[in-house]
């Protein structure tokens, strides 16, 4: 009888655990999607936070609905009417109609403790809807694909992953027009509040044919990054962007003239004339890049921000000429972190103005001499580690530094005074052939031939170009001689410096002597190399 009581006692105790245990799986299990649900409102909210602070996405409006198993957001954004205001003259008609119109956003998301696989409280999957004008457009590349897939997991504590996916597409118009788009496709892992985040993206291909204009093409792009916010609250971290092959061919004649004299007045202040603007026409041809790459690395070190940039290619391919390997790394030192936060916070502003480029060049040049200026007074260095190129006419290599010591503010409204607290010191080797070559292609935007002389024979522009050769070798050879420099294989070398306002080439001070008096007769080559003999 008691062993049948104590039976008893023990059913009854343990079919009242299991209920218990029963109910509180079963509270635990509808209520894990409702935990889930306010956590990932949360890590949603935060990222939408940083969508507002965005200097070029404007958000139009924004509502969140939330259920028991999942939730919809929506969105509505566009790039900011000020950002395309200051582009827009550089845009083809189509993209600035995709631009122009917002894009509403939707992510249905379903969350619990399973949303998007073991460990994730929750998982997104964003919609894009279009403004119909945009539509139009779109489905004239995508037809009836998706611009545009983006999934997003959330695991516990906040931190994700974003994927992201473009579909391939193959476009032709009947001017002859063709692109050939084979996709992108990466992710983006994060963790709690973006704090930090890691970006890995790829493109296969990319070919387009401009009917009888040229081509352009591209294979195997890959970009990857890592960012994380730092104690100025500048992005820190590193990068890295690799392209295969990269393809430009042009079957036209393309003019150019670089305004160098209006970067110098920016910069200087000096009004020198447009006389040293490159500018000619550059002959139907094609530029064909391999290897390319590009790396930075940004870090800080208190106050101080450090910055490094590496530019790499194997050959580049102009005409029937061959160029490379290039090697290019330079890093920007000892800046400071203030500074570059108020030139950020202007570029951002500018960014949300209509202004010309003359007035934005002047409110960031007014920003560097006055809230920026301590990015210069804080004793920065330029550091050229490594520029090597080889090309037809030989080796160039440069290394070196250049630091400002002691700048005030005030300096930077006198170049004399910037001079004075300029430090340089670099070790240049450049091949002859090269600067004479520079001197040839800029002297044809300054000299003419008249075409009944060339056709009788008196003159033509190869007469102007030898003439130009003479005269970068006799000044070569007059300053080998001086010591300015050294020529070893047809190769220029000498250590420059700049201190005090002193420069020097191989530790002798440069002098400047006066121009010689010449008139056009001793342009002539045959004067010049009867001038030459005499010495």
């Amino acid at each position: 009888m008691l062993f049948l009581s104590l039976s008893t006692y023990l059913f009854v105790a343990m079919k009242k655990y299991l209920i218990s245990t029963v109910a509180v799986a079963i509270a635990a299990g509808l209520g894990a999607p409702y935990y889930f649900g306010i956590k990932a409102e949360e890590t949603l909210t935060a990222q939408q936070k940083l969508l507002q602070e965005s200097g070029f996405l404007t958000v139009e409006s924004h509502q969140y609905d939330r259920g028991w198993f999942g939730a919809t957001e929506t969105t509505v954004i566009r790039l900011k009417p000020t950002l395309l205001q200051n582009t827009q003259q550089y845009l083809p008609d189509n993209l600035k109609t995709v631009l122009q119109e917002p894009i509403t956003v939707v992510n249905h998301i379903s969350h619990g403790p399973f949303a998007g696989g073991f460990g994730t409280q929750a998982h997104v999957e964003t919609e894009f809807k279009y403004h119909p004008e945009t539509e139009k457009v779109l489905s004239r590349f995508f037809g009836q694909q998706a611009p545009l897939t983006m999934s997003n997991t959330i695991y516990f504590g906040g931190s994700g992953k974003l994927q992201l996916s473009v579909p391939a597409f193959d476009y032709e118009e009947l001017s002859g027009i063709k692109l050939s788009w084979k996709g992108l496709s990466g992710n983006t892992d994060y963790e709690k509040d973006f704090q930090s985040y890691r970006h890995d993206y790829t493109a296969p291909s990319l070919q387009i044919k401009l009917a009888d204009k040229g081509d352009v093409s591209m294979e195997n792009l890959h970009f990857q990054s890592e960012t994380s916010d730092g104690l100025n609250k500048l992005s820190l971290g590193k990068s890295s962007i690799t392209l295969d092959k990269f393809l430009l061919q042009w079957k036209e004649n393309i003019d150019y003239n670089v305004k160098l004299n209006e970067l110098v007045n920016l910069v200087t202040n000096l009004q020198i004339g447009a006389f040293i603007n490159p500018t000619g026409s550059i002959a139907p041809s094609k530029i064909e890049v391999s290897k390319l790459k590009f790396d930075t690395n940004t870090n800080e070190v208190d106050k101080f921000i450090n910055s490094e940039g590496r530019f790499q290619f194997e050959e580049l391919v102009y005409g029937e000429d061959k160029y490379g390997p290039l090697d290019i790394n330079v890093a920007a030192e000892h800046l400071d972190g203030k500074g570059l936060q108020a030139l950020k916070a202007k570029l951002a502003e500018v960014a949300n103005k209509k202004m010309s480029e003359e007035e934005i060049q002047n409110a960031l040049l007014q920003t560097a001499k006055n809230e920026a200026s301590s990015l210069f007074t804080n004793d920065p260095v330029l550091n050229v580690k490594t520029f090597k190129f080889i090309m037809p006419q030989g080796q160039v290599d440069v290394s070196g530094k250049l630091a400002f010591k002691g700048l005030a503010a005030k300096d930077l409204n006198s170049l004399s005074e910037m001079l004075k607290k300029t430090h340089a010191d670099f070790n240049v080797s450049v091949p002859k052939k090269l600067l004479e070559q520079m001197a040839i292609n800029q002297a044809r935007s300054l000299f003419s031939v008249n075409a009944e002389d060339e056709e009788a024979g008196r003159a033509g522009i190869e007469d102007i170009n030898e003439t130009l050769r003479l005269m970068v070798d006799s000044t070569v050879k007059s300053m080998a001689q001086e010591q300015y420099l050294t020529l070893e294989e047809n190769n220029i070398k000498t250590h420059l410096t700049l201190q005090n306002n002193e420069l020097k080439l191989n530790g002798k001070v440069l002098q400047n002597e006066p121009e010689p008096d010449f008139d056009e007769q001793d342009m002539l080559p045959e004067n010049l190399s009867s001038s030459e003999a005499g010495k």
